[in-house]
């Protein structure tokens, strides 16, 4: 999705106009024209004998925990995680978990997906990622948030307490402790990506309980009879994982004035980031992309993950591309999308997503999304593996050709050629994709 270099034109360039006159040449007439009479099945495959699935969102249909994809798609692409029985689960909220040993096609890819759901008055309990950072998706609530760092610099050593709202994202580094509080009176929701496509938890429940009582008491200087951790976690290594806070419960402000958590004021932090909030860097008739990437939000830097908040609007696509760099692991907050994958070796798969879906695609697989709604806007939020995902559109790199190396490609007459749009830029969000 990112911008690419406007391309010198050479002695063999064909007149190449910009995006912005593209889509405007494209606009309310939908598919991309100028493509629209190429022969692209050597590009797609033959897209009339994939097979599409439908959307599947009934709970019941639910098996395990360890449920296939397959069971709510065709495609080996696509995983329901809303819908699968989470891992965990109690009456503070539950875990549902998309890694490698449940959606096998992360494997070898380094992405992983977790689902968070807090009741009211629900808490993530303190825990960290041995082997992974975390970017996390507020869809739902409003939380604090308490990130315990690494206290390298004793000089600068912090610890993080800030609210997040629907919409904001937080980066965790591997090895930081951090929680989530449920402060607002509904359900909290939250999509995370890690950087591992089978990552591991520690929680401060099941740490505490791995260690003698004696060891406990003496680190915090109990005096005798040093009972205080006495069958803390019932001496157990197993997490807590979910709690509740007592309804009772008060923060205050600077007045020493009672307040519901629900009326704590929104506090800045730099590991979180409105990704809903911003001017989206990408803006076209066809949609909108807003980037969390090391340029936007530098924390990420060196992370291995971003995030794209993407928007298309009704019938339009973002355009057939990939990404050099990154795998892209992306989750549907609203609408009905069709995807098309190319795979190597040809075949090519065919799908369909709709709200609490993931869907994953592997660095460098040729790919689309279609809103299939005439309606409504479509929206995902989309986690890169790199900080700074690369983009490659078909727009953009079929314009890059001189037609007689076009001609030869495609096993046409040169001058066949003639008639398509060239572009400067990738067109990336088109509008009426039909």
């Amino acid at each position: 999705m990112n911008k690419t270099p406007q391309r010198k034109e050479s002695n063999n360039d064909e007149g190449k106009i910009s995006r912005h006159d593209f889509l405007k040449y494209a606009g309310a007439t939908g598919a991309i024209l100028g493509l629209s009479a190429l022969p692209f099945t050597k590009i797609f495959g033959d897209i009339a004998n994939a097979t599409n699935s439908s959307v599947q969102t009934n709970a019941s249909s639910v098996q395990s925990s360890n449920t296939s994809p397959s069971s709510f798609h065709s495609s080996v692409h696509a995983f329901n995680i809303d819908s699968t029985t989470p891992q965990f689960s109690n009456s503070a909220g539950s875990q549902t978990i998309a890694a490698a040993n449940n959606f096998p096609i992360l494997a070898g890819w380094g992405m992983a997906t977790f689902l968070i759901r807090l009741k009211e008055n629900g808490v993530l309990e303190p825990h960290w990622h041995p082997n992974s950072v975390e970017l996390s998706y507020c869809i739902r609530g409003r939380v604090r948030m308490t990130i315990f760092p690494s206290n390298t610099d004793a000089d600068s050593f912090t610890v993080n307490t800030f609210t997040v709202e629907p919409g904001e994202i937080v980066f965790v580094p591997q090895g930081f402790m951090h929680d989530i509080e449920n402060i607002s009176n509904e359900e909290a929701k939250f999509i995370i990506a890690h950087s591992n496509e089978q990552p591991t938890t520690i929680g401060i429940s099941g740490s505490v309980g791995s260690m003698p009582n004696r060891i406990m008491n003496k680190t915090f200087g109990i005096n005798p009879p040093k009972t205080f951790f006495n069958g803390f976690n019932n001496n157990s290594t197993k997490d807590i994982v979910t709690g509740l806070k007592e309804k009772t419960t008060i923060t205050t402000n600077n007045n020493n004035t009672p307040q519901s958590g629900i009326n704590i004021p929104n506090t800045p932090n730099s590991y979180k980031f409105n990704v809903e909030g911003i001017s989206p860097q990408i803006q076209t008739p066809g949609g909108t992309v807003a980037k969390a990437n090391t340029n936007s939000f530098p924390i990420l830097n060196g992370s291995n993950l971003s995030l794209f908040s993407l928007i298309v609007k009704p019938n339009g696509i973002r355009e057939p591309h990939w990404h050099p760099n990154a795998s892209e692991l992306g989750y549907v907050l609203d609408g009905l999308a069709r995807l098309i994958v190319l795979n190597p070796g040809g075949t090519v798969d065919t799908f369909e997503v709709g709200p609490g879906d993931i869907y994953f695609v592997p660095t460098g697989f040729f790919h689309y999304i279609e809103n299939l709604d005439s309606n409504k806007n479509m929206h995902f939020a989309i986690f890169f593996g790199s900080d700074t995902p690369g983009d490659i559109g078909i727009s953009g790199s079929l314009s890059a050709y001189s037609n007689d190396v076009l001609g030869a490609t495609f096993n046409l007459d040169p001058s066949y050629f003639n008639k398509l749009p060239r572009v400067s830029q990738d067109v990336l969000v088109v509008s009426g994709g039909g």
